[in-house]
């Protein structure tokens, strides 16, 4: 079964770091998914105090958009997807959302959420508590492991709830091997993650 839910913020307007990228499939998924992208890429670099230097770097954006919108989802599942872009001249980071219906006790599931036994782990994940006012009950993890078949050092950042109000266990996670980076925008991430809430669309479902 499909859980049907959208995403929101307890503040308005939403972060402006965080751009919500469309999921689309089906007939004319492409064309919907260029004109977004150009678009989104266009209303973005219209925010920025000074706007972008030259065309190139809306198209570079637009680029970017795309790209995750079609790539993405088809590599991870995944029901909604950010990209957190502090500096629309850099890489995107993409953040992928799941959610179920809540199952068994609520501890051994937040430890699968966030992946407290990842396979290729270099340490053992930092693991603390990420309860917050709209999700309820969670954990946020900070793993550090070479992927399979790879070589280079990732850092994953995995944020699960079990989210009582809609009957849903929900997680938020990234991976990137920018490990400085990500560590450095650690408390961003966070501040993100509290802002959000679920609405769950119950009658709205479908078998898989």
């Amino acid at each position: 079964m499909t859980l049907r839910y959208s995403l929101d913020f307890s503040e308005d307007p939403a972060p402006e770091a965080w751009i919500a990228v469309p999921i689309l499939e089906g007939r004319g998924a492409d064309r919907q998914r260029r004109k977004w992208a150009k678009k989104c890429a266009e209303l973005r670099w219209a925010l920025e105090d000074g706007g972008p230097r030259d065309k190139s770097q809306v198209k570079e954006l637009a680029r970017w958009l795309e790209g995750f919108s079609e790539r993405l989802p088809q590599r991870t599942p995944m029901q909604h997807l950010f990209a957190y872009a502090p500096d629309l001249r850099k890489e995107l980071l993409p953040f992928f959302f799941y959610a179920a219906q809540s199952e068994g006790p609520v501890e051994p599931v937040l430890d699968t959420l966030v992946r407290r036994n990842q396979p290729g782990a270099a340490q053992d994940p930092q693991i603390v508590d990420f309860t917050t006012d709209n999700l309820g009950k969670g954990m946020r993890s900070i793993c550090h492991f070479v992927p399979k078949g790879g070589e280079a050092l990732c850092m994953s950042v995995n944020y699960g709830w079990r989210v009582d109000s809609c009957g849903i266990d929900l997680s938020m996670r990234t991976v990137s091997d920018n490990i400085g980076w990500m560590s450095a925008n650690i408390d961003a991430f966070d501040e993100f993650a509290r802002l959000l809430k679920v609405i769950v669309h119950p009658n709205d479902t479908t078998v898989d």
